[in-house]
């Protein structure tokens, strides 16, 4: 005769069974979700990216046929991408100018610079060397430079900040951003 011990599962043990199953379909169910809401974002990060690189090379190209066109301010452009997949995306492009800091500073600057040289140069001899009576002259004679030079900085030199925005589910407003400085010799004055 048959024990009842060997019969079968206790309603208990089912229990217990049927529990710890649902607690780690849960964990599974939780985890699976997370790698998919990962998964979502680095593909749209990817995506992103590539199209901040094909806007920037549609800039540049820009850039190359037609050259920097003179505007007062920063030249700002909205818009969205027209592929069909990628209608989540939108843009913005902002090109500016740059501004260097105003010439006063940067003689200042450099002075420091050539003081600094000659003291770094004075410590390693002890009778004053004859470029050091030179250093004033060196530096007066930067200054009458700094100020074409910076003049032709600021017009060859645009700064281009390309900004790719999408929206996903619970993270509104994710971004990619890139900035790149073009130059444009032929807005430099010809002479210094």
């Amino acid at each position: 005769m048959r024990s009842r011990k060997s019969a079968g599962f206790t309603l208990l043990e089912v229990m217990i069974a049927m529990a710890i199953l649902s607690v780690s379909l849960v964990g599974m169910y939780l985890t699976t979700g997370r790698a998919i809401r990962i998964s979502i974002h680095a593909r749209a990060m990817t995506q992103a990216t590539f199209l901040c690189r094909q806007k920037m090379a549609e800039i540049q190209n820009e850039f190359v046929a037609e050259g920097f066109k003179d505007e007062a301010g920063a030249k700002e452009d909205r818009g969205e991408f027209q592929d069909p997949a990628f209608k989540q995306f939108r843009y913005v492009t902002i090109i500016d100018k740059i501004k260097l800091p105003a010439t006063d500073q940067l003689q200042s600057a450099a002075t420091k610079l050539l003081q600094d040289k000659q003291t770094a140069a004075g410590k390693d001899k002890a009778a004053p060397s004859p470029s050091s009576s030179s250093g004033g002259n060196m530096a007066s004679g930067m200054s009458g430079l700094l100020g074409p030079v910076k003049d032709m900085l600021e017009q060859g030199i645009r700064r281009v900040t390309v900004r790719v925005i999408w929206d996903e589910p619970g993270l509104p407003d994710q971004k990619v951003e890139v900035v790149a400085f073009f130059t444009d010799v032929r807005k430099a004055p010809v002479s210094l």
